[in-house]
């Protein structure tokens, strides 16, 4: 059970406790407006929370859903995580997919730039990944900003790839970073 931390937070596993926190931004239709799933309902809430309780017992683990605690207060700010893929043999994990949610209380406060450097450090150094990836729709100007800050590349803008709430398609832009990338950035 990793805990991480930042200046600023302290990245642990989501409890059965969170339910009021997460779901004060989970079920907050403009705090998900980019999502594709929510808002939620207090049932769709509990579901989330069981399933990251019971994925994070999993052997071998391969989500690793975290909580952001704000260290000043103590307060729970948001959800993220790092999801493992396997290479297309099935032998080992090679790769991660890096997604988060902040309520938007906390959004431009460098935050998500914090986690996501966090979680890029964990894939690389403690988990061995060669590649780490993440998607945003392509109007969600905050979380593409996050991934360039972190030294993530633009691989992608597709066309149509996001089908939202209301119907609409949303383009969508795909970044990642490969291990000697993240390196050089973070030389010791």
């Amino acid at each position: 059970m990793p805990t991480l931390e930042t200046p600023g937070l302290i990245l642990r596993d989501i409890t059965e406790a969170d339910f009021s926190a997460i779901h004060s931004y989970g079920g907050n239709i403009d705090n998900v407006k980019y999502m594709a799933w929510g808002p939620n309902s207090e049932e769709g809430t509990r579901g989330f929370i069981a399933r990251a309780v019971e994925m994070a017992q999993a052997e071998p683990r391969v989500n690793y859903d975290f909580a952001m605690i704000l260290k000043s207060t103590g307060q729970l700010i948001g959800t993220g995580g790092i999801y493992l893929e396997m290479d297309w043999h099935g032998r080992r994990f090679i790769a991660g997919n890096l997604g988060w949610i902040l309520h938007m209380d906390y959004w431009k406060q460098g935050y998500c730039t914090e986690f996501a450097a966090a979680l890029l450090r964990f894939g690389f150094e403690e988990l061995g990944l060669h590649r780490i990836r993440s998607s945003c729709d392509a109007e969600n100007y905050g979380s593409y900003r996050v991934m360039e800050r972190n030294g993530m590349r633009r691989e992608a803008a597709q066309k149509e790839a996001i089908l939202s709430r209301d119907g609409k398609w949303h383009d969508q832009y795909e970044y990642a970073i490969l291990r000697e990338e993240w390196m050089l950035g973070h030389a010791y």
